[in-house]
Formats: structure tokens, sequence, C-alpha cells
């Protein structure tokens, strides 16, 4: 396909990419220019039009949405396109929640500047039915490479969006008291009522006091951290800096503050944070008062999400899309995709960490930015990962992190930058299975400089597991030996390990032998660059 200017007289083959108004009609975008048209065209004094000329293997935009609609649709949700619009309506196909990271939104309106995707407010709650986003092609035809490219870049996570369900929530509800008092009473029950009205699925099954002081704030939560994996605090005083007493608190007795405020003159004291299994919400003080779609955002984020991370919760810029009524043309082609998150309850959900934090010292240089037909060594290991079985995947950085992301940035995946890194491989192999899903059964630990390491090698591993065997770890075996990657099984997070140079010294693999299994491999799957003269030999290939 190429898009130009043409001159009218050469113009018939040529689609158009705007409506052109005529006396009596309209030739609509996407249309093909005969030869009448061009006869009608240079009769109301047109002599150019901007067009795009095809190949017998470009799609047109209808059919490419219909190729792009289920990649990112995932549980809960279907699909309608328009023909006459090069649009496609995202819509509820039950009652719940919408699943939708902000961060990764962004990246896929990155990925081409002719596709375009919005939607509501990300953790709305949803009725089956509800238009919840669009996306949008700006040209009527698209290359066929184009949707193999978008193919391969979506295909390194769970899907973009899906509807989860609403099923009642149990938590605690710790009240900071200050004034002791009928005016803070009512303060407090005004909120917890507002709470009540906007999060409904919520179940508060015991509320504490105590005072507001550091001390007995930190053992309340410390406490009601041992009973409830959702705690509310709603503090007696607005927390005016990080040294007050309900940060100062927090900070004492959970393990990450993940949020420690949201960028609002009138609730800027909201706080999300993580004790053990226990996720934290510090109510901000005049929540009962000011609407804020941020932090109620913010809080249904907190309520429904596996796990928090800080990098859920950044200050985004995406749009939001307007309240949209379908079509009747919308309505009856109405497509329910069949999602590949919508796995058989007897599959295997595998993820995939790649370790590439290390800073080489062995090689003397940063290996894992060698060239190999013509990008970093590390993106074999990455590509690889990602055209596997696999979902999601994480890379890991470290040493040369933002060298590394450059590369990475648009492909969907999930990037954890491990600054700690000069501690050894296992802080990073600590941050990556910590990310993990907890729907996952495992996840493969794949070293970044194994650069021939197949996706048919990583599904094979992944079809050796077994779906709900206690305690499993799958390792690569060749020629007597064993070598990275390993498969390790969720049971198993807290002694992951990789096989170091000689397999027989790391005593875990010894300590689980009745749970190994060796999956065949071949000798380029077991390759890994170590030292200059593995370099050396990589670049002379």
């Amino acid at each position: 396909m190429k898009i130009s200017e043409f001159d009218i007289a050469t113009a018939e083959g040529i689609v158009l990419l705007n409506d052109i108004r005529l006396d009596n009609h309209v030739l609509p975008q996407g249309h093909r220019l005969s030869h009448e048209d061009i006869v009608l065209l240079k009769g109301i004094g047109i002599k150019k039009i901007t067009g795009a000329s095809t190949s017998p293997d470009d799609i047109v935009a209808s059919t490419a949405l219909g190729m792009i609609a289920p990649l990112v649709c995932g549980e809960g949700l279907a699909y309608t396109v328009s023909k006459s619009s090069c649009s496609c309506r995202l819509i509820a196909a039950e009652d719940g929640i919408l699943f939708c990271s902000d961060e990764r939104l962004a990246k896929f309106n990155r990925i081409n500047p002719y596709l375009i995707i919005n939607t509501v407010l990300p953790y709305k709650t949803v009725k089956k039915g509800d238009v919840i986003g669009s996306i949008k092609l700006r040209c009527p035809i698209i290359e066929q490479s184009f949707i193999d490219d978008l193919t391969y870049r979506l295909s390194g996570n769970e899907p973009l969006l899906k509807i989860s369900n609403t099923d009642s929530i149990t938590a605690a509800i710790i009240y900071t008291e200050f004034y002791n008092d009928k005016s803070e009473l009512k303060h407090f029950s005004n909120i917890t009522k507002r709470l009540l009205k906007n999060f409904p699925n919520i179940v508060f099954e015991q509320e504490i006091h105590c005072n507001h002081d550091c001390n007995d704030v930190a053992g309340s939560i410390s406490d009601a951290s041992t009973k409830h994996s959702l705690i509310f605090v709603i503090p007696g005083l607005p927390s005016s800096s990080s040294a007050d007493t309900i940060p100062s608190a927090l900070r004492s007795s959970a393990d990450e503050i993940i949020c420690e405020n949201i960028p609002q003159d009138t609730l800027p004291d909201l706080m999300l944070a993580n004790k053990k299994n226990s996720k934290i919400i510090v109510v901000p003080y005049h929540y009962d008062k000011v609407t804020s779609p941020l932090a109620d955002k913010y809080i249904k984020m907190a309520i429904t999400k596996d796990k928090l991370f800080k990098s859920d919760f950044p200050n985004t810029n995406n749009v939001l899309m307007d309240t949209i009524v379908l079509t009747d043309e919308e309505k009856e082609n109405i497509i329910t995709p069949v999602s590949s998150s919508r796995k058989n309850k007897n599959d295997v959900n595998i993820a995939a960490v790649i370790l590439a934090a290390g800073c080489s010292s062995r090689a003397r240089r940063n290996k894992l930015m060698i060239d190999m037909d013509g990008e970093p060594m590390f993106m074999k290991a990455v590509r690889a990962a990602i055209k596997s079985k696999a979902s999601p995947v994480y890379v890991v950085t470290g040493y040369h992190a933002e060298e590394l992301e450059e590369y990475l940035k648009d492909l969907d995946i999930n990037i954890l930058r491990n600054n700690d890194y000069l501690s050894g491989v296992k802080t990073s192999i600590r941050l990556g299975l910590r990310s993990v899903p907890s729907f996952c059964d495992g996840a493969i630990l794949l070293p970044a400089d194994m650069p021939y390491v197949s996706s048919s090698y990583l599904d094979k591993m992944i079809k050796s597991f077994t779906k709900g065997q206690h305690k499993q770890l799958c390792i690569s075996y060749f020629d007597g030996k064993k070598y990275n990657p390993i498969l390790w099984g969720r049971d198993l997070y807290s002694k992951a390990d990789l096989v170091p140079e000689n397999s027989h010294l790391r005593s875990i693999f010894m300590e689980h032998q009745d749970y190994i299994k060796l999956v065949d491999a071949d000798a380029n799957s077991c390759v890994d660059i170590n030292f200059p003269y593995d370099i050396e030999i990589l670049t002379n290939k």
C-alpha cells in the first residue's frame, strides 16, 4: 500500500482516505475510484486527490479491526465492527469491573498513529451491554504486515481489557480517633457510608478503634493484617506531610507503600500499601465531602487487583471515552470472541521471567547489548518468550536499564527494574517471581544471555509441567548435565535459583530431587554467553 496525492487523471483504482462530497451524493472513505467517479470529480474541478494505491495483501479496515479486537478483548468482552466508520465498539458481555492498565493502554496507542483505542474509566463497574471501549483505524485499508506486527507486540501478556466479576470482598476498617466526640463519630460514619455506596461489594466484618498516634495506628494495622487481606484506615485528621501521623504509622507497619498521595488538592492524602498478604487503603480525610474519580479509581484498583505495584498508580494522561449508544448496525453485529484467556480449567498457566539485570562482569562488557542480526542479544530471549505459550512475560532490568528498556518500550510486556541488581541474580529472581500473578501455576526463569533458546523449546518445558501436581521443578537437560532455563512451580518460588556453571554445586537441586523433571534440550537451547571467548565465538558466527 502507498498513500500519496494523485493527479485525478491517474487516480482510477485509488482508495479514498476521506469522504468526498459531490453534488448529489458522497463517495465514502474506503471507496475505490472508478472511471465514472473520475469523470464526476473532474466535472466539479478537482485536479488532485489523496488516496492509497493497494496490493492484493492489503486488508480493509473492517476486516483488520475484526482481527485486532480478539487480541485486545479478554474475559467478559464482546465487540462489533462498523464497516462504514472504520471503527470497532468494545462491549461488556457480562456485569463486572473493567480491568485495564493505563500504562499498557498508552503503549497500545503509541504502536501506530493510525490505530487508536479509547475506553471508559478503567476499573469502572459496568453492566452487560455497556460500550466500554472503541478501536479506530484512521486509514480505510492497512497492510497485512501491520497486523502481523501488532499480533507479535500483543502476544507477551494477558489481554489488554477484561471484565471481572464483583463478588463480595471482606475487609477490616480502622478508625483513628483524635477528638473522640460525636462530631468525629459522625465524620467516620459518613465516610463509611460513602465507601459502601461507591464500592457495594465490600463487607466490613471487623471495626477497630484506636488513638490517632503513630504507635497505636501501626499496632492496629499490624494486628488487622493477621486476619484480613483488605484493611481500610479512616483517619481522625488529614495528613499534611510524609512525617505526619498516618504516613509515619504506615511506614513503620507496612512492607511497602505503593501510593503516597494523589495530585488533587482537596483529597491529597489517599495512601495505599502492602503488608505481607494484606492490602491497606488509607481513605482521604475529606472523602465524604469531595467527589474524586481518581481516588475512587485507585481505591477500586486496590480492592480488585490481585497484587499492587507502584507502577500501577502513576499520574496518567489517557483520554477517556464519552458515553456511546450502539447503532442498529452495531447491535446486529455483536461478536463475542473466543479469548485466549478463557483457558480450560485443566490448562497450565506459566509465566516467563527474563533476567536481564546483571552487569556482565565476567564478559568484561555489556554482553546483553551485543549486536545479533541487527538487534541486541537479549532481545532473542525476549522474542522467544513472547512467541511461546508463556504469559505474562516479565523482563527484569538493572544495569544500563534505560538502554535495555528503550528496546522494550513498544512491546506489551511487563518491565521490572531491579535497583539492587549489584547484590546478585537472586534479587532479580525474587522481584520477578513476586510479580507473577497468583493464577499462574509456575514461571520459567530465563537468563537473557541465552540467544538461541527457541519458543518451541519453552513450549516443550511448559508441556512437561503437570497441572495441580504439588512441587514441580522442570530443568533443561542435555548431554548428562542440567542447564537453564528452569520452570519453577508456584509452591517452590521461595527456593528458586538458576543452574550454575557446574550444575552439581547448587544444593537446592539435590534437595528437591524428588520433584525434578528433566526436559530434553539440544545444544543450541543451552548456550549462554558468559566469558570473552563466548562473545568472540558468537560475533564470529
